[in-house]
């Protein structure tokens, strides 16, 4: 909403738009946040809820704005997860969706591998979360998403802490009586599980998993993360002669059951 396209002469948007009527930037701000917590403090309290929390994982593509509208008046609760991770879960939800995500075309444009796409919105889109988080200051708090798998009691615990909450008791469980927005694994998901981690292994060709990692090991090795080993790709020859023998094999199978 209150994202401007900026060029020679003034920005074009909201905020520009309402300066020339007069209204200054603080004031817009203001209303704007005013709507959207009237909705989320009404919502809460029907349900019983002494807060609200709001997540999406396309928020992180607004970090900008959500910064220039929320900086002073929320609490911000961070998560990273290994890119490689990360890179696996954006091929599944492209493919349960049927297209790209309409935020990563900038990256796409950039990149026509898109695994390689992924890995650089990744590292551009992380990196201003973190420095958000440096200057937001204990209005934030970072944690990576395997170690809330390894111990989410203690991962949890900071949590409630830091969003001045009263601690769960025992590990919580999802409230299925209310069906609202979310992707599809969320309502198949009864708690913490730990078959999300490495998950890339699986799924990401060895090629463009190297090529990723080109892009994602200085921050990867910043937070913490291990770099794998992957293997150089193969020669052009040794391709050649790996798909040749593929075929045959493929052919002699075909021929095999055809005999039957």
């Amino acid at each position: 909403m209150i994202r401007e396209s900026s060029g020679e002469g003034p920005d074009l948007g909201m905020l520009t738009g309402l300066a020339f009527s007069g209204f200054e930037e603080e004031e817009v701000l203001a209303r704007i946040r005013a709507l959207g917590f009237g909705f989320l403090g009404e919502a809460a309290a029907a349900a019983g809820k002494a807060g609200w929390a709001e997540k999406s994982a396309f928020d992180i593509f607004d970090i900008a704005e959500i910064e220039t509208l929320l900086a002073g008046h929320c609490r911000f609760i961070c998560v990273v997860r290994n890119p490689l991770d990360v890179i696996a879960s954006m091929k599944e939800l492209t493919d349960q969706m049927g297209q790209n995500v309409p935020e990563m075309r900038p990256w796409m444009a950039q990149h026509e591998n898109y695994y390689v796409a992924w890995a650089a919105a990744w590292r551009d889109l992380t990196g201003q979360l973190l420095a958000m988080h440096e200057r937001l200051g204990d209005q934030s708090l970072v944690y990576r998403y395997e170690d809330l798998i390894a111990d989410p009691e203690l991962v949890l615990g900071k949590i409630t802490e830091f969003a001045d909450i009263k601690p769960f008791d025992g590990l919580p469980r999802p409230d299925n009586s209310q069906i609202g927005l979310g992707d599809w694994k969320i309502f198949a998901t009864e708690g913490v599980r730990k078959d999300s981690l490495s998950r890339w292994r699986k799924s990401l060709p060895r090629s463009s998993a190297r090529a990723c990692l080109e892009i994602l090991e200085p921050l990867m090795v910043q937070l913490g993360y291990d770099i794998p080993r992957i293997s150089a790709p193969l020669s052009r020859q040794a391709r050649i002669s790996q798909y040749q023998r593929a075929k045959q094999m493929s052919l002699e199978l075909r021929e095999k059951n055809a005999g039957k």
